[in-house]
């Protein structure tokens, strides 16, 4: 069991500003690929591959209106509108194509990430092998799949000892500026890593816009195909997963329990508009003391529903 603190809640804010894209590490040779200008986009629809209807002779097509994409702001606002006020809470979203990040109640605030760092020291793995022109081994490959997917963590224990975890976090920490996101204490409990709503969302965007194709979808893939059922026996089907992983809505879950008779639950991801294919990295962080576990997956996946209710999923 891992020893939890619980703090105060800070009071509500509103902050917007466009987040500057982090610099990528340099290349190890001329051969690497460079940074993707756009995500990592969702498979289209088998209808969106159709030809258009030839218009009758001497008329033209009226222009379909394209379609406005959801500012950050709403999203934030629709998740804050419906947070349980007893519960500490962190909300941020990051549009992934312009950078703007719109940090909300306690988007700043430093969580316990429990399996959130498993994202953080993954992210880490895949880049230090990419900066130094090595190919990643198929053994981390397959820690960081089931350290994802599965939320195992065994997996990531062993990446931990196999690629200094503690490192990893400040090697993150320092390249993508995260300003609340620091290695444990105590280096052997890779939970009692700290990080913001903020912070994830930053870490989502590296992801889909600074790492390597290759490298960015060892990640999605794994997310994509999270398994219904954590290795721990944990339902995974809370908060952004409330409807289950897709390629539309992806996202790492974290849960403890939390004294006293409470849960920490968090559930930080991505999700697309298919109207925009705009992607928005939206991190929920919280703390929920004196709740039952469903009580508490119902919360979070309410916020989640509202959060994703101005995008077309």
């Amino acid at each position: 069991m891992l020893a939890v603190v619980v703090t105060a809640v800070t009071a509500a804010t509103l902050v917007i500003w466009s987040a500057a894209t982090p610099s990528p590490l340099p290349p190890p040779s001329s051969d690497r690929p460079p940074p993707r200008s756009t995500p990592v986009a969702p498979p289209e629809p088998l209808e969106r591959l159709a030809e258009p209807a030839t218009p009758p002779s001497g008329t033209e097509p009226a222009p379909a209106p394209a379609p406005a994409p959801a500012p950050a702001r709403e999203l934030v606002a629709a998740a804050e509108g419906v947070a349980n006020p007893g519960m500490t809470f962190g909300v941020a979203v990051l549009d992934v194509d312009t950078g703007d990040l719109v940090v909300g109640r306690g988007g700043t605030r430093q969580f316990m990430s429990a399996s959130l760092c498993k994202l953080i020291v993954a992210v880490d793995v895949l880049d230090q092998h990419r900066a130094k022109g090595l190919s990643v081994d198929p053994t981390d490959l397959d820690l960081i799949t089931r350290a994802l997917s599965g939320s195992d963590d065994n997996a990531m224990s062993a990446l931990w000892g196999r690629h200094d975890g503690a490192g990893a976090i400040g090697r993150v920490a320092t390249r993508l500026t995260l300003t609340g996101t620091a290695a444990p204490e105590d280096t052997a409990m890779w939970g009692d890593t700290t990080t913001t709503a903020a912070d994830m969302t930053k870490i989502y965007r590296h992801v889909l816009r600074d790492m390597a194709q290759q490298d960015s979808a060892v990640i999605v893939k794994a997310l994509v195909t999270a398994s219904p059922v954590a290795t721990d026996g944990f339902a995974q089907n809370y908060g952004l997963l409330h409807q289950g992983a897709s390629a539309d809505v992806y996202a790492k879950q974290a849960w403890v329990e939390w004294g006293p008779a409470g849960y920490l639950l968090h559930s930080a991801g991505v999700a697309y508009d298919r109207d925009t294919n705009r992607a928005y990295a939206i991190a929920l962080l919280t703390t929920q003391p004196n709740t039952p576990e469903q009580t508490a997956r119902d919360h979070l996946s309410k916020i989640a529903a509202a959060a994703l209710a101005p995008l077309a999923t």
